[in-house]
């Protein structure tokens, strides 16, 4: 039997207009995966314009054929396809991700098009293109057939408004403890980040997982039954908070170490309530363990200097209006940047207009929750630091306010990720 997918009718059903008379001729499709399906697509996103030397104008070609086999300063369109689509990746919540492409070409012409998109699409598993004619402005799926002879067949697809979602989220704390070494080269820094991942997830699966709606009492997640989603949700509920409990965190690590304070927010999007609660439940973890890591690699490559402080970043997230379910995209921010910086970035690699973009609620604002809660908290500190009392405790004890060294270090090596302190549930 043919494998189907579906795809959002109401974002695509304008989206040939809203591109009619604009420049743009390729861009991302973004959805859900679909064991045995095609997926689930969502909503789009246009590829900004190759990177021009600064001062020099912009020379993309307007025609779709031109435009894929083009290059700038020594940086080919294929590569700067796969490098947004990398970018944007990291921006999507958990159980989203890039699905295959939009192109603005006639029917006629797409068929030949199959040999230049294989080096992009590649990557993605059952590749598909949505091809939009400018003249008619008709909407056509096809399937990607990779091999000897690339060729592009139509795909089953369907419309569908997703009135089944849900939305899992949560905001959790997690203490790293890093040692005070410093080392900026890049396979040290993948090697850090990769290890984040890892140990973050380990912890995170060490926990108590609980879950709650506003209308429901917390629940404790049996991580080895195979319940489905739809068993946790009371009537016409579609969001779920998630919480992983641990009753402590566990200080272990060596001499000269470090301890970073993190607050991640963070959500899974979930388009079908069949799915089984463990494995809902996993792709938010999935999620908070890379998100932790990528923190640390920004934080890392923002640090210019071995005697410089570790910053690490905060995420700012935001939904594109015209979908009718959230969909929560994140960017990082370092500590003296806005929202406002996070929103244009999210605009050129979204292309999407700024206005059009929706602010998260404040439950799920890192920067608010961050000063409201840990104001002064979030910075690193040395494990002595750590364990003594704090600044007013001791001027009640000493009847002075004693003075706060300084502290200068960077990071090279995890040595542990700690536990994750029980959140606030709603």
């Amino acid at each position: 039997m043919a494998k189907k997918g579906t795809f959002n009718g109401t974002f695509f059903g304008n989206f040939s207009s809203r591109l009619h008379g604009t420049p743009v001729r390729f861009g991302l499709l973004l959805g859900q995966p679909v064991e045995d399906g095609l997926g689930d697509v969502l909503f789009a996103a246009a590829t900004p314009e190759l990177a021009q030397e600064e001062g020099e104008p912009s020379t993309q070609p307007k025609e779709l054929v031109s435009l894929l086999k083009s290059s700038a300063n020594g940086v080919s369109f294929t590569e700067w396809a796969k490098q947004h689509a990398s970018a944007v990746r990291k921006l999507l919540p958990a159980g989203l991700e890039p699905l295959g492409c939009f192109v603005v070409a006639s029917e006629a012409m797409v068929k030949d098009l199959a040999p230049l998109l294989v080096p992009i699409l590649l990557q993605f598993s059952e590749p598909l293109v949505l091809s939009i004619d400018p003249s008619t402005r008709k909407n056509s799926f096809w399937q990607l057939a990779a091999g000897f002879k690339p060729a592009l067949r139509p795909a089953q697809m369907k419309p569908d408004n997703y009135k089944d979602h849900v939305l899992l989220w949560t905001v959790t704390n997690i203490d790293i403890l890093l040692p005070q070494i410093y080392s900026h080269e890049a396979g040290n820094v993948d090697e850090l980040a990769a290890e984040v991942n890892r140990l973050v997830d380990e912890s995170l699966k060490s926990c108590l997982t609980s879950l709650c709606s506003e209308r429901s009492v917390p629940q404790v997640v049996d991580l080895d039954s195979e319940s489905i989603l739809a068993s946790a949700l009371p009537k016409d509920c579609h969001q779920l908070r998630v919480a992983f409990l641990r009753p402590a965190s566990v200080l272990r690590a060596g001499e000269g170490t470090l301890r970073q304070r993190c607050v991640l927010t963070s959500s899974a999007l979930l388009l079908r309530q069949n799915v089984e609660l463990r494995h809902a439940v996993a792709k938010l973890r999935e999620e908070l363990a890379a998100s932790a890591a990528e923190r640390v690699r920004l934080a890392l490559e923002e640090c210019e200097n071995p005697g410089g402080v570790l910053h690490l970043p905060w995420r700012s997230l935001f939904t594109p209006e015209d979908l009718q379910f959230p969909v929560w995209l994140g960017d990082y921010c370092m500590p003296d940047e806005a929202h406002e910086a996070a929103k244009e970035r999210l605009g050129q690699l979204l292309g999407i207009q700024e206005s059009a973009l929706e602010e998260a609620p404040e439950y799920l604002d890192e920067h608010t929750i961050l000063k409201a809660k840990h104001e002064g908290t979030y910075r690193p500190r040395t494990m002595e630091q750590a364990k003594a009392p704090p600044a007013k405790e001791k001027e009640k004890a000493q009847g002075s306010t004693p003075a706060v060294p300084a502290l200068a270090a960077c990071v090279g090596m995890v040595v542990l990720i700690l536990a994750v302190a029980i959140p606030k549930l709603l």
